[in-house]
């Protein structure tokens, strides 16, 4: 058996100096592309001065490449593929060059620029999701740079290619002879050992200490004792302890909140120990040696707020003093042990740690496992014993790989397991808030401080977190896909009131969810797509996400209902049928302000106003007939309305007029995979 836990997060932002080094590197690409997108001058070719025809007739000029923009409509007018080849239409171009195809029309429709006759646009949504600009930048220029530029006669074509290589090589992109693909990113190694990192520890530990007090058993881990910069551009920001274990120690030394847990630094070369405990420590370690007739001689050697402790004898080695510091720790000399993931990795126990703070960089599964799984043995001392298993994480998504740090703690958990806040086991990094996604944070830049406070408080909540995991109930092991909707004010119209004779309960996100949902489970049914076995299960989470799911349903059924609950949540474009929503506004009246409230409700105006189109799901929208089965559903759970055809006549001037004023969903709807 293993102790339960839960996985936080903490967030921080790059100091000004490192903040200062990213934005630069945004400014040079940024002035790179603008400058690849701006027509060329023709270059001139000076004759050799001793060619006779230098002074009788003007230079030669050499003509430049064209601007990127114009070359990328070429491209897509002519339809060539790499080889040189021309294709004759975009279904086969979009199918023998699939990532250039979409790059270069979400590059091209993003600045404004109409796409050939015979090019189809990119759907609303798609141009409207928040998709990292060098995600669809990096396969435009590999093939402009490798395919134009690097071809062109002109020098200056060749010099600026050259240029933005060595540009994109900082944001972690090497463009070759062959193609694009990634390498070290010195912008994504100032994120990811920020010194902001390092200044969380005290925060964090701060809490823990109060949480735990004398308990707290906690342990940090860095990739290395020491982390040296590996180019010249960087080494202004990352010295050679940046981001490593010695700089996570004394940063724990020399602040007092922390330094009260008398942290002791464990490396393959070196046992750092708070001076506040040197002495003690050294007179148990002592002891620990003779009881096991290990012949070595301790010694200290000072320094600012630690004391190195030094080994003579031959039987001194990593293997005695880890075991020996490590066996000091669940004793409680020191309630903090720092240390590198390759020491306190695989093999190493210690069934007391309750705090882990995994600073590392590390994204492979078994490792990530080995690194969690330090904490979760099970204490016989303290039977009751939660876990915390912290994240520091640095972002600054303003910045074209300021999310570097982000993406990484995604990988890092994205096969890891862990209960949600709704007491279900969820794989993937939503488990660790809802608002996470697999592209990025959503809402996050501005709300750090708000979830930095969420999860300081969720680390207090052991015991209602243990509640969570339901230990000893029964449990099924079958994984179930669901869909987490985050609805906005915007898409409810400011919620108003459910539009129903002798009904005044105002609609929230989760009662509007589940009548939706309920519509479309019901009409499914009715339909004979989908067994009268399954049940709807609705939960809230944390940031006002809505959880959907069936239980007691097959695989298939399960799809199906997710994916028609999910469009009629969805966007309304290309949808074959739509329904509108419509919400009671219930305003005062002169008769209902004298009155006192209990009275003066009975006299308040009710007015009926249209608050959104939804699409018909598609599964419902084959024939007439299923369209009435789910009209009926949704006028008795949702609203009145009549479902309409969307493609001409009253539908497509409802969609229309929708669309301009505002009434289509933006719900945000991520899918997830539980365990029940």
């Amino acid at each position: 058996y293993l102790a339960p836990y839960q996985d936080l997060a903490y967030f921080v932002r790059p100091s000004p100096e490192e903040l200062s080094y990213v934005a630069n590197t945004d400014d040079q690409l940024q002035l790179i592309m603008e400058t690849l997108c701006t027509a060329r001058v023709s270059e001139t070719v000076s004759e050799p001065e001793n060619s006779p025809d230098a002074e009788t007739e003007d230079p030669p000029s050499v003509e430049r490449a064209e601007p990127l923009q114009d070359w990328l409509l070429q491209l897509l007018t002519e339809l060539e593929l790499p080889s040189g080849q021309v294709v004759e239409d975009w279904t086969t171009f979009e199918r023998r060059d699939p990532s250039l195809a979409d790059a270069s029309r979400l590059f091209l429709q993003h600045r404004g620029i109409p796409l050939p006759p015979h090019v189809p646009p990119l759907s609303v949504d798609l141009m409207e999701e928040d998709i990292p600009r060098l995600n669809y930048w990096a396969p435009v220029l590999d093939r402009y740079i490798r395919h134009r530029l690097r071809r062109s006669p002109s020098q200056a074509d060749q010099e600026l290619a050259q240029q933005a290589v060595d540009q994109l090589r900082l944001l972690g992109l090497q463009i070759t002879e062959t193609g694009c693909q990634a390498c070290a990113s010195p912008v994504g190694r100032v994120i990811a050992y920020s010194r902001n990192k390092i200044k969380a520890l005290v925060p964090i530990l701060s809490q823990e200490i109060e949480n735990l007090r004398d308990n707290i058993r906690a342990v940090v881990i860095a990739d290395f004792e020491k982390t040296s910069a590996t180019s010249a551009e960087v080494e202004h920001l990352l010295d050679e302890e940046a981001g490593g274990a010695i700089a996570a120690f004394k940063q724990l030394v020399n602040n007092p909140p922390t330094d009260w847990l008398n942290p002791v630094l464990l490396t393959g070369s070196s046992v750092l120990v708070d001076d506040d405990i040197a002495d003690q420590l050294q007179s148990r370690a002592e002891e620990w040696l003779r009881a096991r007739d290990i012949d070595v001689t301790l010694s200290r050697e000072p320094f600012d707020g630690f004391d190195l402790l030094n080994g003579s004898g031959s039987q001194w080695s990593p293997r005695v003093y880890v075991e020996m510091i490590t066996d000091l720790f669940q004793a409680g000399v020191t309630r903090c042990l720092v240390g590198t993931r390759g020491l306190l990795g695989e093999g190493w126990d210690a069934n007391k740690i309750n705090v882990l703070i995994d600073l590392t960089t590390v994204t492979t599964s078994m490792t990530v496992n080995q690194l969690r799984g330090r904490s979760f043995r099970l204490d016989p001392d303290q039977p009751e014993k939660v876990a915390n298993n912290w994240d520091v994480v640095c972002i600054a998504p303003e910045f074209t790989k300021g999310l570097d740090d982000y993406e990484r703690f995604n990988k890092k958990h994205c096969r890891l397991f862990g209960v949600t806040d709704d007491g279900l086991i969820e794989k993937g990094v939503g488990h660790v808030h809802a608002a996470f996604t697999e592209l990025k944070p959503e809402g996050l830049e501005e709300s750090v401080q708000l979830l930095n406070s969420d999860m300081l408080t969720r680390s207090t909540q052991r015991a209602e977190s243990r509640q969570l995991w339901k230990i000893g109930e029964p449990y099924q092991g079958i994984p179930l896909k669901t869909i987490e909707i985050n609805s906005t004010s915007r898409d409810g119209a400011g919620w108003g009131f459910m539009p129903f004779q002798g009904l005044r309960s105002p609609w929230s996100a989760e009662s509007l969810t589940k009548a939706v949902s309920r519509a479309v489970l019901e009409s499914l049914q009715e339909a004979g797509q989908l067994s009268q076995e399954s049940s709807l299960q609705i939960g809230a989470r944390s940031g006002n996400y809505i959880r959907v799911f069936l239980d007691r349903a097959s695989e298939a059924d399960c799809e199906l209902f997710l994916d028609a609950v999910n469009q009629v949540f969805g966007p309304v474009q290309g949808t074959r049928y739509v329904i509108p929503r419509h919400v009671n506004q219930i305003e005062d009246t002169w008769i209902s302000r004298l009155l006192p409230d209990l009275l003066g409700r009975f006299f308040r105006k009710t007015e009926q106003e249209l608050a959104m189109v939804h699409a018909v799901p598609a599964a419902l929208a084959r024939n007439k007939r299923l369209v009435a089965i789910f009209q009926s559903r949704w006028n008795q759970h949702v609203s009145p309305g009549e479902a309409l055809f969307a493609y001409r006549g009253a539908g497509a001037e409802l969609v229309e007029e929708a669309q301009r004023a505002g009434f289509v969903p933006h719900s945000k709807i991520h899918e997830k995979e539980i365990f029940l």
